[in-house]
């Protein structure tokens, strides 16, 4: 009896490197859709402000209004405002507030005076409503020709939801 050698290896490597190859694929697919559905991604706020007026005459008043989209949780934004691309030295931070707050003349109007334990405001602010600022001269002094720049933070994404702007 005769026994046969054969010393072709040839068939078998191509088909190993085939089988390898898908699964290194497979693995790779399944480790980036873990790590994929691990993150939460937070639901942008879809909204339109818009800065209805500026009145010089009265403290430098700035009236915002919620034109539509998305009701905003006031406790969750900040507002940054800049005065032809610089931004002033005192902002609107920690929302709703009662009383005066350093930057600006007064108290704040509208959807941002309150407290977040204040039964009688919702926090919320809602197509129709308005918001209401008086920039004190301590922080920037507005005159005609002067550009505004009103921009609404989300703090929980660090997104900014809206940032209208005008020629006063």
């Amino acid at each position: 009896m005769r026994l046969l050698i054969f010393y072709n290896n040839s068939a078998v490597s191509p088909v190993i490197g085939v089988i390898l190859l898908i699964a290194i694929t497979v693995a790779s697919s399944g480790a980036a859709f873990i790590m994929m559905n691990n993150y939460e991604l937070e639901k942008p706020v879809i909204t339109l402000i818009e800065i209805e007026s500026i009145d010089l005459l009265n403290h430098q008043e700035v009236i915002l209004v919620h034109k539509g989209g998305e009701s905003i949780d006031i406790t969750q934004i900040n507002i940054h405002i800049s005065i032809n691309d610089e931004m002033l030295d005192h902002n609107l931070v920690n929302l709703p507030v009662i009383g005066g707050i350093a930057g600006f003349y007064g108290a704040l109007g509208g959807v941002f005076w309150g407290s977040p334990s204040n039964q009688s405001h919702d926090n919320r602010w809602d197509p129709g409503e308005y918001g209401n600022f008086k920039i004190a001269s301590s922080n920037a002094v507005l005159k005609t020709g002067d550009r505004i720049k009103v921009t609404i933070v989300h703090n929980p994404t660090n997104m900014v939801i809206s940032s209208p702007s005008c020629i006063i």
